[in-house]
């Protein structure tokens, strides 16, 4: 009799949970992020890009963008210094002048390196271009298959000058996600004084009747709009170059806040332009919904990861949580240290005959290389073991090329001009071994000195043991 009434709840507890198994429903989650940067001004510095490397190998669903002013001069050496002087005019004017000859643009090559999906034009591209140039510049980015966007940028008869947004499509384990993303440039792209009344696009005397802007946060609006009835995109980010909030007068155009409260749609913006850096502020629209804010410093001292959780249901993603982590990365002191190298040699006291270069290099180095001028920037990137810089292959007259090591990384990098500067370390042809000259602190880094007529004057002769 016992076990008859113990087999049917057995039975009940067995269907029970049958029942409960089916009914049972596994979530559909996952992560989508968004690397962000701003203000590279004129290169992509070695620590970042080994960050976003790192981040892609972890994690697939990441999207790369820039806010714009990533165009600029870079340092002596630089893939970028030579850029613009390539594009020097060769008349002898009292101004600085550009001829209008197609130069290719080098950090586009290097944006692609890293994996940039979209860039935004900011105001130096304008202001420090005329439209000859700028017109080539995009070229440039569209043949490294990098979208360059600005959506309240027109041409005179009314056409978007650039492409105003751009969808990527991200594969996940529960299908795709459509990830929108609305570029966005300040008005006011000339720096004037306050209270000039010509700082618009218009303007400016190369872009006058051929270009125009109008307000960012009212194109925000259209073009918003236009993105969900069309896309139907489960995220929207608006990548802009402006400031958070505005400084009148000098600084009007910095919309951001404005941008976060005014119009419903955007999930998440970058902010840019004023070199501010703040990890996550947070807002809310017109709906009540969170806005969420970032702005990643400048040349490239530290990036923004934007991470949306999302959950699918019904069908359609809906985003569960978003957030912001800012990683600042450590200085690169390389140009700093080849400066107080320079300043340290030309300090160094008349009646000096000689010197080991370790006493005086305000670093620590364990071994240097130094290359002759026909070295390629291939064979300076193998010797050295990694790309730390994009470098521009060096014409007539640079004739020095040192790169100090320390535990197998850059810590400084010497290239001179002896036509230009008052401070040399020469070395003989025969000093040379297949184009390099290795040398260790302490072990071979003997210099004979000489100086010059003014104090300054230095010139460094190397002593081969």
């Amino acid at each position: 009799m016992r076990i008859k009434k113990i087999l049917p709840i057995i039975a009940v507890s067995l269907s029970i949970g049958i029942l409960t198994g089916c009914t049972e429903t596994k979530t559909k989650s996952t992560q989508i992020n968004v690397l962000a940067t701003t203000d590279l001004h004129g290169s992509v510095p070695y620590n970042m890009a080994e960050y976003i490397k790192k981040e892609r190998e972890n994690n697939p669903n990441i999207s790369l963008v820039d806010a714009g002013d990533f165009f600029d001069m870079d340092r002596v050496g630089g893939a970028m210094d030579k850029y613009f002087n390539d594009r020097l005019s060769k008349k002898q004017t009292e101004i600085v002048t550009f001829e209008n000859k197609y130069v290719e643009f080098p950090l586009a090559n290097d944006m692609n390196e890293v994996g940039y999906d979209a860039v935004v034009l900011g105001n130096h591209e304008f202001i420090s271009n005329n439209k000859f140039h700028l017109d080539n510049m995009i070229s440039d980015f569209k043949k490294n298959n990098i979208d360059v966007l600005s959506a309240n940028t027109y041409k005179q008869n009314g056409e978007s000058y650039t492409k105003p947004y751009t969808i990527k499509q991200i594969d996940t384990e529960y299908g795709k996600v459509k990830l929108g993303i609305l570029g966005l440039t300040i008005k006011e792209v000339n720096e004037g004084e306050p209270g000039d009344e010509k700082r618009d696009l218009k303007d400016i005397e190369s872009y006058a009747g051929k270009l125009y802007m109008n307000d960012l946060v009212e194109d925000a609006k259209k073009w918003t709009k236009i993105m969900k009835e069309k896309e139907n995109p489960d995220i929207i980010v608006a990548v802009a170059h402006s400031g958070e909030k505005p400084k009148k007068p000098k600084h009007p155009g910095n919309r951001i806040q404005e941008l976060a409260q005014e119009l419903d749609g955007i999930d998440a913006i970058v902010a840019g332009h004023t070199h501010t850096t703040f990890e996550q502020h947070d807002y809310k629209n017109k709906s009540g919904e969170n806005v969420i804010v970032t702005q990643p410093g400048k040349h490239g001292e530290c990036i923004s990861k934007i991470t949306f959780e999302l959950e699918k249901d019904k069908e359609k993603w809906r985003i569960k949580d978003k957030y912001v982590k800012l990683t600042e990365f450590e200085k690169d002191k390389s140009y700093d240290y080849a400066n107080e190298l320079m300043y340290k040699i030309a300090d160094i006291k008349r009646g000096t005959k000689e010197i080991n270069l370790k006493e005086i290099t305000p670093f620590e180095w364990d071994r240097a290389y130094v290359f002759d001028k026909n070295t390629t920037i291939e064979e300076i990137y193998e010797k050295v073991g990694y790309k730390w810089r994009s470098l521009a292959q060096q014409e007539k007259g640079y004739e020095l090329q040192m790169v100090f090591m320390k535990d197998e990384k850059v810590v400084s990098y010497l290239i001179g001009d002896k036509d230009k500067i008052g401070v040399s370390m020469k070395f003989d042809k025969s000093n040379y071994k297949d184009g390099i000259i290795e040398i260790e602190p302490n072990k071979n880094d003997k210099f004979s000195v000489k100086k010059g007529q003014e104090d300054f004057e230095t010139h460094l002769t190397y002593i081969e043991k």
